[in-house]
């Protein structure tokens, strides 16, 4: 019996110290945890820096501040790199004269991007990247490492309103990420998984994307003038309602089952590209709005469009303008093609076309 009492008593002093313990960590935590907000407050940037990073310490620390640090740097980005009131900056018109001179957020800033880049997202429970409406031009946010697990997690990060000129973004996971009516022109994606992203109204022009994943994505209205997505780029079931992809190079892209009502794929490559049950006709209004919530007003438009071994089979090209486009060796079994448009196309080897469509 006196045994058993002493384990008892053993048993209860060990665990009162483990709780004494643990309120003395979080206490040291608190404490942290202020000193490294005040230091955020700062007149000097390398005061601001060590907050930064002494937030970032005890994210490894603390799983229980995690979600709380991760909206404090949010915050403290949406406030120090705010777009202007009156819109995007301007920028100079030469593409050679911005890489000259590139504008590039403050160091305080790159520190937040970094340090949200390289945390572990498997803490953040309901608290999200809040980063609306900043100025982020030049800006980098890189994965960890190679591996999918090591990617920089951004998923469901809001960017909307955000200017992100030039920036780049290599191994990050932005997959339900939203960037609505954000500027990302000339702007670098690769080895990135946009699928399910909202990308309405976003300006890419002259935007490099490579090995990307964009299924189901949300292009509507989105300026692609330039862009390129031709190598690696999955674009299957994405949405593209009225885009403007002209002169865009999508070669070897997969576009199967995409939606380009109304897209404008002027001048554009899409050599081997894969659209396979792609739909650029608005031949049905009532069942296109029933399905977008809105009437599209005209036909996807690949006039003087390269699909040089391109896949269209099973697409929906009824009505569309074909006018000077190159069809050589392309795909056309099972595709849709009453009132297509087809002056002067080049169909050398072209499969599927049916005799009346043949000049």
């Amino acid at each position: 019996m006196t045994a058993l009492v002493a384990l008892l008593f053993t048993w209860v002093s060990v665990e009162q110290s483990r709780t004494e313990l643990r309120i003395a960590q979080q206490g040291q935590i608190t404490n942290r945890f202020t000193a490294a907000i005040n230091n955020l407050g700062s007149n000097s940037e390398d005061v601001r820096l060590g907050g930064i990073y002494a937030l970032q310490r005890i994210m490894l620390d603390s799983a229980r501040d995690h979600p709380a640090i991760v909206s404090v740097l949010s915050a403290y980005a949406r406030r120090h790199a705010r777009v202007p009131a009156s819109g995007f900056a301007k920028e100079q018109e030469g593409i050679e004269e911005s890489l000259e001179s590139p504008v590039r957020p403050s160091t305080d800033v790159e520190a937040v991007l970094s340090v949200l880049a390289d945390r572990s997202a498997d803490h953040d429970n309901q608290a999200g990247l809040d980063l609306r409406r900043t100025d982020l031009r030049g800006a980098e946010v890189l994965a960890r490492g190679e591996t999918p697990k090591s990617r920089a997690a951004f998923r469901a990060a809001d960017f909307n309103g955000a200017d992100l000129r030039h920036s780049t973004f290599y191994g990050v996971d932005l997959r339900n990420a939203s960037f609505f009516q954000s500027n990302l022109a000339a702007a670098r994606f690769d080895h990135v998984d946009l699928s399910h992203a909202s990308m309405e109204e976003v300006d890419l022009t002259r935007t490099t994307i490579w090995h990307a994943n964009l299924t189901r994505a949300d292009l509507n209205y989105a300026k692609l003038h330039e862009a390129q997505l031709d190598w690696a780029v999955n674009l299957t079931k994405a949405t593209l309602l009225t885009a403007n992809l002209t002169d865009a190079l999508l070669d070897d892209a997969n576009l199967s089952n995409a939606a380009l009502i109304g897209a404008n794929l002027r001048g554009a490559s899409l050599t081997y590209a894969n659209l396979h049950g792609a739909r650029l006709s608005n031949v049905d209004q009532e069942a296109l709005a029933r399905e977008f919530g809105w009437y599209i007003d005209k036909n996807g438009n690949l006039a003087k469009a390269d699909l040089t071994g391109a896949d269209l089979t099973n697409a929906d090209l009824r009505g569309v303008d074909l006018t000077e486009a190159t069809l050589v060796d392309a795909d056309l079994r099972g595709a849709k093609l009453a009132g297509v448009k087809l002056t002067r196309a080049k169909l050398d080897g072209v499969r599927g076309l049916p005799p009346s469509l043949r000049p």
